[in-house]
């Protein structure tokens, strides 16, 4: 929901403006970002972006939960706790992702290494892989919507609760650029909404 949110006050702003999207790990985005083949990117705030010559705005922060097909055992809980699901096999994105990493640091403080049956290079195909059974994953709650009737999405326990913070990136060196102080605006707007203001 956030994209589109923000496309859409952007081409208020700046009617004219073409506005390409591209799919990526955190890693191949700042690359781009770096070498100023995007203007900004829109990714998980994790230490893979702290960069001298980047600034950031974040816009929200997200769950990390177990994502099951509609079907499994774990479907109707009202919170999970990753022991029970250390034989279970996992799907995962490949490194570079976030989301990936994340789940490292989830599956290493609940004290296993996950089966992962395969790494995937984008979300959909992950939710395709749980959706069909192939295995579970931790994915962030933003996703819901996306399966929301052949994916569920359980609370992992306290303990192994984990948030994503995401915002958005752009080069320093950049920021005065009116098509990108329209975006930043944009965003301002959008994370005082997220926070109530």
């Amino acid at each position: 929901k956030t994209v589109p949110q923000l496309i859409m006050g952007l081409k208020i702003r700046r009617s004219e403006l073409n506005i390409d999207l591209i799919l990526g790990s955190n890693i191949d985005l700042l690359y781009k970002l770096k070498n100023m083949e995007v203007d900004a990117i829109l990714v998980s705030l994790d230490d893979s972006i702290n960069d001298p010559d980047c600034e950031q705005i974040a816009l929200f922060s997200d769950d990390i939960f177990l994502a099951t097909p509609a079907d499994s055992k774990f479907a109707q809980r009202s919170e999970v706790d990753l022991a029970e699901v250390r034989d279970e096999t996992f799907i995962t994105l490949t490194q570079g992702f976030a989301t990936h990493q994340d789940g490292v640091r989830v599956f290493k403080q609940a004290g296993f290494e996950p089966k992962v049956a395969m790494q995937v290079n984008d979300i959909f195909t992950l939710l395709s892989m749980v959706s069909s059974g192939v295995g579970y994953a931790l994915l962030p709650g933003r996703i819901a919507a996306v399966y929301e009737n052949r994916v569920k999405l359980i609370p992992l326990q306290e303990k192994y609760r984990l948030q994503q913070h995401i915002g958005v990136v752009f080069l320093k060196a950049k920021e005065r650029d009116p098509n990108l102080l329209a975006l930043l605006a944009e965003c301002r707007m959008y994370a005082n909404r997220q926070a109530g203001f």
